[in-house]
Order: structure tokens, then sequence, then C-alpha cells
């Protein structure tokens, strides 16, 4: 065993008997209901005993097979009853609005958060996090303390300190979560569980949804065959990714494999490929679609309670400490394989003004944080000797069509790399000539944007556009470039997509010199609150970003099928930007391997568009060239005028017009949209 991690767990496990007093404290405990804050104690105390006691179910019955699934059931019910969107959340503590209809604006805030850390307490007993559940233990018993007297800055005063309290350690057993092959508590369920008894879910100690339990019966019942395939596809196209970038995987041992909850088939097919060619997966908790999407963003700056300078300082020399002690096995990462779901009904949250938010100086904290977090990360873990994969099935929630539309997906998912890089580098040959690119919406949208382009020394070996296929980003279908930022202006609009999980109306953001000058969306009725909705989920925490990817998605496969299916919005953009002009806002593609080589697979000209004005001072202030944000926002075929590559004399030559490819080569990709009109 690895003797950092064996050090780790000794101290995490050195907490135990403490926790054990406390929970016994706790469970004889009486509030009493006249005390102003019963309703919160109990509610607190409720949450974590019931943590407690499912843990000890599982620790007396790992498999969970002597318990009954209903009671299971019921158990996992009742620990998220007062999270559930309709029978429990208006009347929850967790939900700022009602938290301050009880004890007011200051400490309504304050309490629904500290309350909603109380459910991490199943997560910090599942992987022994005990330092984590006594911190939870402790703030309870110290606000019971001056529940007489309680003081919102006292009350605060104790959570902070609280939160601060071994975080070195627990900065560390984060890490070896992550990092360690011994912390294999969702390995082993993902690996070795009886997939035919549905109970092997709630080992995950999760909120587990219909949707969760109906993907687990499609995938059991999906045939083997088909499904080895796809695992086998997936871990080529990963392997893939190294090879066309002249990367050595085999000089690494592991790969995070991160799959959704329902999937424990597909993913043990991923685990027995990545084996067979000498790499160890590593499996961290199956995601969720959860249960409550607003209570989600309700609390998504919680941590504003606790960022001030001190706490920042600490927290990073707390990483750097931990990836130092744990830098042996960083630096045996591969780079992980996600298997992501779409489908969930599009979620447009409310605005809540009783929920935390960050101050100017919290917001300026949090992008400091995140530099220096970055530059800590990607000092150990090497991006020019790593890759990853991602690859994305629909969830059954997408609606009675699921079944059609699962194998549509795989179709788009399969599509032959090869056929599409020859099909692209005649897309790549136009764009390697231009001066800027001009795209333009159709009428109705106001898309009207020059992005400008990097000048090419040595035509014949090198090249502006990288040609992707289904290694990295799977599906197949796009070419992309890190723009010039200076002459890189103008507008982008987007009628409806879906973000970071969340639903934006008529997007506008306008560029000017490559970083974002204005944006707004009509997702509320006040342009203020709207404005602020992108600000928040978009760009924070930075007040603006400059275009670090512009990319043509070639496609129209996958467009046909979504139109097919009606699933436009619902799409993810792994998929989405791949059907038209997409741009990223944030870092380039090739943040921290700037200076690797970066030859096409299919020509091997050198890329040189890897970075723009602000990456590349990367080399004189390492912290602030890296933003720590990538995010692709796609304009469909349907609102795209045209997408022309403009030389330098002023001549131009089209690369879309009027929704159809037009460079000589690129005919067998308007089929799929020929083949729509006619339906």
């Amino acid at each position: 065993m690895n003797t950092s991690y064996q050090k780790i767990q000794d101290q995490l496990m050195a907490a135990k008997p403490k926790c054990e007093e406390l929970i016994e404290m706790m469970r004889s405990s009486e509030i009493s209901l006249q005390n102003p804050y019963s309703e919160f104690f109990n509610a607190y105390r409720l949450i974590v005993l019931q943590a407690w006691d499912f843990a000890k179910k599982l620790e007396q019955e790992p498999l969970l097979k002597n318990i009954p699934l209903r009671e299971l059931q019921q158990l996992n019910s009742d620990y998220y009853a007062s999270l559930h969107p309709e029978k429990g959340y208006e009347n929850s503590l967790a939900n700022p609005d009602y938290a301050h209809k009880l004890y007011g604006d200051k400490m309504g805030a304050f309490l629904s958060a500290v309350f909603s850390r109380a459910y991490s307490s199943r997560h910090f007993l599942l992987m022994g996090l005990y330092p984590d559940l006594e911190i939870s233990l402790n703030i309870y018993f110290r606000f019971l303390e001056t529940a007489d007297t309680p003081d919102y800055e006292v009350w605060l005063d104790i959570y902070r300190q609280e939160i601060q309290k071994d975080m070195e350690l627990r900065t560390k057993a984060s890490l070896a979560g992550r990092y360690c092959p011994e912390q294999d508590y969702y390995y082993k369920i993902v690996s070795d569980a009886d997939l035919d008894d549905i109970r092997y879910l709630y080992r995950y100690g999760v909120y587990l949804g219909e949707h969760d339990i109906q993907m687990a019966d499609f995938m059991r019942n999906y045939p083997p065959q088909e499904l080895a395939a796809i695992a086998k596809f997936f871990v080529t196209s990963w392997v893939d990714g190294f090879v066309r970038t002249k990367k050595d995987y085999t000089k690494k041992k592991f790969a995070t494999l991160i799959i959704p909850a329902g999937m424990e088939a597909l993913g043990r097919l991923i685990i027995d490929e990545l084996a067979a060619i000498g790499i160890q997966a590593l499996v961290p908790r199956p995601h969720t679609i959860g249960i409550n999407r607003q209570y989600q963003y309700d609390h998504r700056y919680d941590g504003a309670l606790s960022l001030d300078r001190e706490f920042m300082e600490q927290s990073l020399k707390a990483m750097a400490n931990g990836y130092e002690e744990l830098k042996d096995l960083i630096a045996l990462q591969a780079g992980p394989l996600y298997v992501e779901l779409f489908g969930e009904i599009p979620f447009s949250p409310k605005n809540k003004s009783t929920a935390l938010k960050l101050s100017q100086e919290q917001q300026k904290l949090r992008q400091e944080q995140a530099a220096h977090a970055g530059q800590i990360y990607y000092s150990y873990y090497k991006r020019d000797e790593s890759s990853f994969s991602i690859i994305a099935f629909p969830s059954t929630e997408i609606g009675e069509n699921f079944p059609e539309i699962f194998a549509d997906t795989l179709k788009i998912n399969l599509l032959d790399s090869n056929r599409y890089a020859k099909i692209q580098q005649n897309i790549i040959d136009v764009l390697d000539t231009a001066d800027y690119v001009h795209v333009k919406g159709k009428p109705g949208n106001d898309t009207d944007i020059k992005v400008q382009m990097h000048e090419l020394k040595n035509p014949d070996l090198e090249t502006l556009f990288e040609n992707c296929v289904a290694d990295v980003n799977i599906p197949v279908g796009e070419v992309f470039t890190s723009p010039v930022l200076k002459g890189s202006t103008g507008t982008l609009h987007v009628e409806d997509i879906y973000l970071n999980g969340l639903r934006f109306f008529n997007l506008r953001i306008h560029f000017e010199d490559g970083w974002v000058k204005d944006y707004s969306c009509t997702n509320y009725d006040d342009p203020i609150e709207a404005k602020n909705y992108v600000h928040e989920n978009l760009l924070l925490p930075h007040k603006t970003l400059p275009i670090g990817e512009f990319a043509i998605g070639t496609n129209t496969t996958a467009y046909q099928i979504a139109k097919k299916h009606d699933i436009m919005p619902l799409l993810p953009i792994l998929i989405i930007e791949k059907m038209g002009p997409h741009f990223a806002i944030g870092d380039t593609c090739f943040s921290h391997e700037e200076d690797a080589p970066h030859p096409s697979f299919v020509n091997g000209k050198e890329m040189i568009a890897v970075e723009n004005e602000h990456s590349a001072t990367r080399k004189e202030d390492p912290v602030n060239a890296y933003l720590m944000k990538h995010l692709d926002i796609t304009l469909p075929y349907e609102m795209l005028k045209f997408i022309s590559a403009v030389h330098k004399d002023g001549t131009k030559t089209d690369i879309i017009r009027d929704g159809r490819f037009v460079v000589p080569g690129t005919e067998e990709l308007n089929i799929p949209l020929i083949e729509m009109e006619k339906d």
C-alpha cells in the first residue's frame, strides 16, 4: 500500500472515536421547542444521524443483500425529503427563502448554508472522512452552547474556525480519493457489484431518482456484444488522443473513469479494456441527475461564508503540500475518460435574493485562488503528457423515445474519424489562407463577428486549425483554432442554449478586440437581473473573458438526428459544438501545453495558433495568464447565414453559405441537410 495513503488514512481514522462520542451525545440531546432555533437544530441533527445510521448499515451489510429494496428506497427518500422540489423544499431550511422567513436576512442565509453542508455527512462517512464529520458535529454543539443568546457574528466566527480545522489533512484526503488506487470504494461497486440486484446502487449513498434506476435497467439488458463494442471504441479513442498528439500513454499507470450512476455495465467493460492496455482505472463517485437543481443553484456561493485572504492562502498552501506529498502518484495519471448524460428537462433557475452571494472583494479572491490553484495543479499534472476522452449518451429523462435516441446517439458517436478528417482538411486548407473569418447570422439572428487569424509564416509547414476527430471529444466533427484577440470584434447571438446545466434565452455577447465587452439574455424581464444571470453563471469570478477558441462544427448527421427528435436544446456542448460555428470564452484549447509540438496527424503540418495575446503572457506572469475557464457557445446551422474566409486583399471564400457547406470536397456533409428538407 502507498505509504502516503496509509498515513493519511491513519490520521483520518484517529478522528473516528471522537465522532462516535459526539454522535451518541447528539442522539441523546434534546432541543426545547421554546428555543427560537429549535427547527434548525432538529433538522440538522436528523440529517447527521440518518447519515450515521445508513453508514452503520453498510458497515454491517456491505452488499446490502439482506436489506429489503423497499427499505433502501425509503431510507433514500427520507434522507433527501427536505430537498424534494415538490414535497419538501418549500419549507426546508436548505431553501434560503424559508430560512429567511424564520431567521431573517443574515442569519437565514447563514443557517441555510450550514444546514446544506450537513448533507455531505453521508459522503464523509462512506469515504472515512471523519475530520470533516467532526467539524459538522462541533458546529452543532458549539451553536447549541450559545443558542439561548444567539449572535450572528459569534456563530459565523465559530463556523469559520471549524471549517479551517485540519485543512491540510482534509485536502490530502480529498486528493488521495482522486489519485490513490487504494481508495477503491466506488471502483469495487462498479467492477464487482451484482448488476442484476438493483440494491447495489444504494451503496453509493447518493440520491437515486427514477431515471437512475431506469438507466441501470436499460444498460443491464443492453446487448452485451454491442456494449463491449462501445467500451472498446471509447478506450481506443482515448488512446488515439495520445497517438495523434505523439504522447506516450505507456509511461502512465492510471486513468480516471467517470460514469453516471446506472451505467455500471458499461463502466465495468471500460475498466477491462483499460486493464488490457496496462492502465488501471480509478473510479470516483458516479454522478447522478440529483434531486433538485434549484437547491444546487441556491447554494453555489456558500463559500462566501469563509472566503477571505487568510482562508484562500491557507487552502492554497494545503493544496500545494498535498500535491507534493502525492506527486509520484499524480505523475502516473494519464487523464480521464468521462461518460456524461444529456436530456434532462431544461432548467431556468429562480434567482433568490436570500441566497449567499460573493462580494466584489470575494470575486477577486476567487479569481486569484483559481489562478494559483491552476498553477499548482498543472505543475504536477502535466497536460503535455496526458490526454482525455469524453462521450455522451441520453438520459432516460429525455422522454419515451429514449431507446431510439440512444441508438441514434450511438450512430453519431461511432462515425468514421478518418473519413471526416479528409473532408475537414479541405475546410482547413481554405481557412489557412484567411486574414480573418466572418460569421453572420441569418435574418433575425444578430450574430455578426469578425474573428482574426494568426499569420502563417510558412504555409507549407504550418497550419492554423486543428483537425478534430473522435478521440478526445466524441463525436467527430470540428476544426478549431485560437484566434488573435486584437481585431476579433462583433456580436454572438444564440436564441436558445443550455450552458453549465442552465438554459439561456437570446444570449447575446458582444466582443471587442477579443474580450467580452457586453452581454445580455431574456431569461428575466428585468434586464439587470438577466445580465447578472449571465455574469454569475458564465463569467464569474471574472468580469470579462477572452475568445479562447473559434471552431466550425461539421457533424451534420448529429444535426439531422437532433432535429429529427426535436432535442436541440437538450444536447450537451460535446455534441452541439459539432453543429455549427462555436466560440469558447476563457482559456485556449492548448492551455498549459502551448510549447509542446502540435503536428497535424493528417499532413504533419505544425499547428501554430495555440495561444493568444493573453495566454502569451504565461512566461512573465504564469498565474494570471490563465483564466481556468473554457465554455463553448455554439451557433447552430439553422441560425447561420454564412461563414467566410476573408483574405488580405479583401476577397472572400465561403465555408458555409445559406445552410450548405460550399468548399469543394465537403459535399458529403450536405447530404443529411438535404435529407432533412425532403422529410
